[in-house]
């Protein structure tokens, strides 16, 4: 029967590559594929599996649709990360049956491309109105832009939409883009970002990311300051995430 929650990370301490010759497998949101793929070895020991990027937008489905690739992959693994963040709690509950199970201790994919949860609450004290933008964002047209041609205007037409965008990032004052993460097409990129920033009238800016949290989310260790880890048939809970 699953214990009560004590976060086992430091316990385990997985090696960087599983001695067993089974694949760690990790479950990760399609936006940070270019970060990853990037950094995966060709030795076959790590799985990645992408789901589908729009799962942030109703965290509730996340957890069906994370557990079902878990109960997948659940006979050959041999543990499981999760390449997510707290993601308003979509991934609270989640388990797996067999093997540890991991999950950045961060919020959102923010403090993944920024390389620490001290990177991110530095950059949030400094300046609480900035609203990100990744290459994997704006690969998968979830920028405002793209928010605005293919959902909002199809639904509410072009001075509506146009007016609704403005209205729910109004509180914005800066778009920031995340480069020096794995950034491909750079000039396209810096391009749309500043598009963006030019249509909702904010400042634009750019920060040097940092792929380290990304090679602790392949490679380990999975240590309790950057990871919540659970023993096998233990739930993630929301605590860890809410602490320091």
């Amino acid at each position: 029967m699953p214990h009560t929650f004590e976060n086992k990370a430091d316990q385990y301490n997985p090696s960087p590559e599983p001695s067993s010759g089974s694949p760690r497998v990790v479950i990760a949101c399609r936006v940070m594929k270019t970060e990853i793929d990037r950094l995966l070895p060709e030795n076959g020991l790590i799985e990645v599996h992408y789901l589908d990027q729009n799962l942030h937008r109703s965290p509730e489905r996340m957890r069906p649709f994370i557990e079902e690739k878990i109960a997948e992959t659940a006979g050959y693994a041999a543990h499981i990360v999760l390449g997510y963040g707290l993601c308003s709690n979509g991934v609270v509950g989640i388990r797996a049956a067999r093997q540890m199970l991991c999950v950045p201790r961060v919020h959102d994919c923010v403090a993944l491309m920024l390389g620490s949860r001290r990177a991110y609450h530095k950059a949030f004290s400094e300046r609480s109105g900035t609203y990100y933008l990744t290459p994997g964002w704006v690969a998968e047209e979830k920028d405002p832009l793209g928010t605005l041609e293919n959902e909002y205007v199809p639904k509410l037409g072009r001075q509506d939409a146009e007016w609704g965008i403005r209205e729910e990032l109004k509180h914005y004052t800066h778009i920031v883009l995340i480069s020096g993460t794995g950034m491909k097409d750079r000039a396209y990129l810096r391009e749309r970002a500043k598009a963006n920033a030019d249509f909702l009238e904010k400042q634009y800016e750019e920060v040097e990311g940092s792929d380290r949290f990304f090679r602790k989310l392949l490679f380990g260790p999975y240590d309790s300051e950057d990871f919540v880890c659970v023993a096998p048939g233990d739930a993630i809970p929301q605590k860890p995430f809410l602490q320091g």
